[in-house]
């Protein structure tokens, strides 16, 4: 059977090449990890992009993972007459627009993000289970991003951010988003200790999808915990998320008590912390801009963390004049 994927279009000529590049490496490695490995052709259809592949035995449950391929528009089946409609089964356990409405500057693409999470999945032992309650942690969480797309499937998704402001911010959001919507939900706040002193603060918020279903203890929960990254494991617990995926800093980022350190500095402390919080068969998905750090030191770092680097086709990608981006895969054994 052929199918062919239209692609979301994008203002910028330039940033959409881009994404087309990305499209087709999660395509690629998510028919892979469903048992499909096959061709993936680009092309256009009236002048919109999209990719084209021919796979037997897709099941409804292969579609329902496909569905959530974060730069696929429509789906098509190919037939003698033209192209038919396939209907697409994403989840959205959670409104769609809950990762989009919240803007800021500085803000990664929400799209992107969604991209991180697929091939992260699909690069971890846990694609069988692609359709149960993941749990999806951003280590470095900024305004929750992330953790509010995690929970667009039906995941569970807990963050680390050390700035105060960013936290607030977002769970003002989120409270006022799951009223708005008059979402079944409860939240809590506590203090958190880390190594006998004070360490943060988190905020919990446990939802359902419907009433029924939160009465019944079927729920999700979204966490945002304002803490040091370096202090992950301490704060969560040791091999307690699936899947782990973050955007790092651009630059100079804030460590403890005010003090200041090199991204390279946080990361070789971090890594260790993060690599053991993920479970066995984990990966971690970490974004960085070129310009300001060097695949080859990431790497390194993620070695002496215990990391394996898997290995995919380039994600390397133009966003804008300063920023240059990739990605690399990191899996714990």
């Amino acid at each position: 059977m052929k199918y062919t994927f239209l692609l979301y279009p994008h203002q910028n000529v330039r940033y959409r090449q881009s994404l087309g590049l990305l499209a087709e490496q999660e395509l690629r490695m998510t028919l892979s990890a469903l048992g499909h490995a096959c061709d993936v052709e680009t092309g256009e259809i009236g002048g919109a992009a999209c990719l084209t592949f021919e796979a037997e035995g897709l099941t409804q449950r292969d579609l329902r993972m496909l569905s959530q391929l974060s730069s696929v528009y429509v789906m098509f089946e190919r037939t003698d007459g033209g192209l038919v409609p396939v209907e697409r089964l994403h989840p959205d356990y959670i409104g769609e627009d809950l990762p989009a409405l919240l803007k800021y500057k500085g803000k990664t693409n929400e799209m992107f993000t969604d991209g991180m999470i697929t091939m992260a999945l699909a690069s971890s032992g846990f694609m069988s289970q692609h359709d149960s309650d993941l749990t999806v942690c951003d280590p470095m969480a900024g305004r929750g991003t992330t953790l509010m797309l995690a929970l667009r499937r039906g995941y569970h998704g807990v963050g680390v951010e050390i700035s105060r402001a960013d936290v607030k911010e977002a769970c003002d959001y989120m409270t006022r988003y799951l009223e708005f919507h008059r979402i079944k939900h409860k939240k809590t706040e506590a203090a958190l200790t880390v190594k006998g002193q004070a360490g943060g603060r988190e905020t919990r918020f446990v939802l359902s999808d419907t009433a029924e279903h939160f009465k019944a203890g079927d729920t999700r929960t979204l966490r945002m915990i304002q803490g040091d990254t370096r202090d992950t494991l301490v704060l969560l617990k040791a091999k307690s998320v699936h899947l782990m995926v973050t955007d790092i800093p651009y630059g100079v980022q804030k460590g403890t008590a005010g003090k200041q350190d090199s991204i390279g500095g946080t990361l070789e402390r971090a890594l260790p912390a993060w690599h053991d919080t993920l479970k066995p068969g984990g990966v971690l998905a970490m974004s960085f801009n070129t310009y300001v750090t060097r695949r080859a030191e990431l790497e390194r770092l993620c070695a002496l963390a215990g990391f394996e680097i898997v290995q995919t086709g380039s994600l390397e990608h133009w966003v804008e004049q300063a920023i240059n981006r990739d990605v690399i895969l990191a899996r714990r054994a």
